[in-house]
């Protein structure tokens, strides 16, 4: 990860209108560099350029952010967390987040465990579990205020993987395609609602799903059309 990876980090945070330390940048070109060393050997993800790490690895994992409404102890659940995607990220970005990275592949887990060692990242936990069995654990199931997970399945497989995590007051974040619309009229869930929806890119989106009933504080993000939830 050269200086014009650097560089091209830095003005993807700036468009996004974050604001990030020194050190934080340096946190993620270590987790970038590492996780591109890992990738030649273990296939972690199937980004190879330094552009493609950056942009889909980093930066969209970034975009989260305006949906999780980050404050102080907030507790959050990565489902397939894969090679740390969304979760590191967003915590090295927000260190006050509690993340509990959850992945059952062996070499990622291993991977996982590496870079919060390395990134000395407190308050960072990895689980080897699957999602179905992990929600069966009273320690786990309702127990988070934000469940995320990207490329876990479609979106009605996304949500039976991880609403068992919510919290009443809670949220689902899932990345979802310009088809959501037709995929959410499958959901078919009372007790659930989509509470917004963000557009971090082109055909990219953001769905933000909540505890049917639940009023929550302005999330800043686009309302569903009429009819959608």
């Amino acid at each position: 990860m050269d200086d014009s990876g650097k560089r091209q980090l830095r003005r993807g945070i700036a468009r996004q209108g974050l604001s990030v330390t020194d050190e934080q940048i340096e946190l993620l070109i270590t987790y970038l560099r590492e996780l591109k060393r890992w990738n030649r050997k273990a296939n972690l993800v199937g980004f190879r350029t330094d552009e493609a790490l950056i942009r889909h690895g980093v930066l969209e994992s970034l975009a989260f952010l305006p949906a999780i409404q980050v404050r102080p102890g907030l507790q959050m659940i990565d489902i397939g967390s894969g090679a740390g995607l969304p979760g590191i990220p967003l915590k090295i970005v927000a260190p006050d987040l509690t993340v509990t990275l959850v992945e059952a592949t062996r070499k990622k887990v291993s991977f996982l465990r590496q870079i919060c060692r390395l990134l000395q990242l407190r308050g960072t936990s990895v689980l080897q579990d699957r999602a179905e069995f992990l929600q069966k654990d009273p320690a786990h199931r309702h127990a988070y205020d934000v469940v995320t997970a990207r490329a876990v399945a479609r979106l009605p497989e996304a949500i039976t993987f991880c609403a068992p995590f919510m919290k009443p007051e809670g949220r689902v974040v899932l990345p979802v395609g310009p088809q959501w619309p037709r995929e959410a009229e499958t959901l078919r869930r009372p007790d659930l609602r989509i509470e917004g929806v963000l557009n971090t890119s082109g055909d990219r989106y953001l769905l933000v799903i909540m505890k049917a009933g639940h009023v929550s504080r302005e999330t800043g993000v686009q309302r569903p059309a009429e009819g959608v939830t």
